[in-house]
C-alpha cells in the first residue's frame, strides 16, 4: 500500500507503484501521477477509494498482537490522514517516532546521560540564554527538512535563533501542515558530537531491523546544519551495516514497531556511541531521495520494504568500490530574494558523473531541487564546493 502525497512524487516511485499495481490512496496528488503515467503511455496506477484504502489499512488489526500491513508514504503530509483512518496500534507507533521528544523519553534507557528539554513556543522565547548547556540544538520537537534547527555556542546565537522563528514561522505554516512542522513544540538537547548519518530501514513483520541504505550526511562547519549533501558507498555500507542493524534491534526492543519503515538521521562518536536525531515515520529519505539506493545500488528501498525482502548488499556493492554516490538537497539561502531563473546545466557541468538532476518549483519551496552524482572517492573537490557554496552563482534575479 503507497499513499502520494504533495511535496513530491519522483518517477521512479509512481512507475513502482504502478508496476507492481500497489493500492494507491485515491488523492489529488495520486490523480496527477496517474495522469502523466498515462501520457506516457505507462501502467495505470492502482488507485483506490478513502473508504477501501482505510478499510485495506485496519484489516487484520482486531488484535494488539497483529502486525500492521505494509504502508508506504512518500511524505509527512500524509500522516494526519493515516492517524484518522488507521487502527490505534499504527498511529500509537506513528507518534512514538513522529514527536522527538516523546522518542527521547522512550529511548532514555539506552542512554541515560542524554540531555534534552521540551519547550512551547512562548517558553523558548522567554527562556535566558545563561539556563541553557552549550553547545546545543534547538529545533522543533515535529519537525522536517532542517526547518528551524539551529546550533547554539553563544547568547549571539541564541538571540539570533529566537529572532529568526519568530520570523519565519509562519511561512513554515504555509508550507507545510502541523503534523509535519509544530511551531509551538520545541527541543532543546545536547549537541551530539561525532559522524552523522541517514538510514532507510524497515522493522519487518518480526520486528527485526532491514537496512535498505546508508548515507554519510557531510556538513560545510560545525555550525551547518542544512541538508545539502549525503552520500553513500561500499565502505560505509560495509562498516556501518552491522553495527547499524544491531543498533536498530536494541531500539525496536523497545518501540516494538513491525512492518514499518522509517528515515533515521544518528550520530556516531568516535567511541562508537550512537545517538538518534530524529526518526521520520513511514517513509525513507524525504522528497523521494531515497530512490538514491535505486541510482547507486539498483534497487528501490521502498520495493524492499512493499516485498518484505532484505538487500543483497554482497552482489548490489560488485564493481562499487571507490565512489561516492550522493544526493544533494540544494537548497535556497538565507533570505535569499526571489529567483527568476536558475542554471541548472551550468550546475551539472560542475560535476563529473550526473545521475539525476531533479528540479523543483523555488517560488513555493525553499530549494531549487535535488542532483544525484556518482563522484570518485579521490575526486572529492566537486563535493566539498557544492557543500558549502550558497547557489547564487546559477540564480538570475
Amino acid at each position: 500500500m503507497i499513499i502520494l502525497d504533495q511535496p513530491y512524487v519522483s518517477p521512479e516511485l509512481a512507475a513502482y507503484a504502478a508496476n507492481r499495481q500497489e493500492p494507491v490512496l485515491d488523492n489529488e496528488m495520486a490523480r496527477a501521477c496517474a495522469a502523466e503515467l498515462e501520457a506516457q503511455g505507462g501502467p495505470a496506477l492502482n488507485i483506490v477509494s478513502e473508504d477501501r484504502f482505510a478499510a485495506l489499512l485496519r484489516e487484520g488489526q482486531d488484535s494488539e498482537a497483529a502486525a500492521p500491513p505494509r504502508l508506504y508514504t512518500c511524505s509527512e503530509n500524509s500522516l494526519a490522514w493515516v492517524t484518522d483512518h488507521c487502527a490505534p496500534p499504527l498511529a500509537r507507533a506513528i507518534e512514538k517516532l513522529k514527536n522527538k521528544a516523546l522518542t527521547r523519553e522512550l529511548l532514555r534507557p539506552l542512554d541515560q546521560g542524554y540531555y534534552y528539554r521540551r519547550l512551547d513556543f512562548a517558553q523558548m522565547q522567554a527562556l535566558p540564554f545563561d539556563e541553557l548547556r552549550t553547545p546545543c540544538i534547538l529545533k522543533p520537537a515535529v519537525g522536517f527538512f532542517s526547518l528551524g534547527v539551529y546550533r547554539i555556542n553563544n547568547a549571539d546565537d541564541w538571540q539570533a535563533a529566537k529572532a529568526a522563528i519568530a520570523e519565519e514561522s509562519s511561512r513554515w505554516s504555509e508550507q507545510y501542515p502541523q503534523s509535519v512542522v509544530d511551531g509551538d513544540d520545541w527541543l532543546l538537547e545536547e549537541y551530539i558530537e561525532g559522524d552523522e548519518f541517514a538510514v532507510d530501514v524497515y522493522f519487518d513483520q518480526n520486528g527485526r531491523a532491514v537496512i535498505c541504505n546508508i548515507l554519510h550526511h557531510e556538513f560545510a562547519s560545525a555550525d551547518d546544519v542544512s541538508d545539502r549533501l549525503y552520500y553513500t558507498s561500499a565502505s560505509i555500507i560495509r562498516d556501518r551495516l552491522e553495527e547499524f542493524e544491531n543498533w536498530f534491534n536494541r531500539v525496536n526492543a523497545i518501540l516494538g514497531l513491525r512492518n514499518f519503515p522509517t528515515h533515521v538521521e544518528l550520530r556516531r562518536s568516535d567511541s562508537g556511541r550512537i545517538l538518534p536525531i530524529e526518526f521520520n515515520p513511514l517513509r525513507f529519505a524525504g522528497w523521494c531521495s531515497t530512490d538514491v539506493s535505486l541510482f547507486a545500488w539498483g534497487f528501490h528501498s521502498y520495493g524492499c520494504f512493499l516485498e518484505g525482502t532484505r538487500p543483497c548488499w554482497e552482489e548490489a556493492l560488485k564493481g562499487k568500490e571507490g565512489r561516492l554516490y550522493t544526493f544533494m538537497a540544494l537548497n535556497k539561502p538565507a533570505n535569499c530574494p526571489p529567483v527568476r531563473d536558475f542554471d541548472y546545466e551550468a550546475l551539472c557541468r560542475r560535476f563529473a558523473k550526473v545521475l539525476r538532476m531533479r528540479k523543483n518549483d523555488y517560488s513555493r519551496y525553499g530549494l531549487f531541487g535535488f542532483l544525484y552524482t556518482e563522484t570518485p572517492e579521490n575526486q572529492r573537490e566537486e563535493l566539498d564546493y557544492i557543500a558549502s557554496s550558497d547557489l547564487m552563482e546559477f540564480a538570475s534575479f
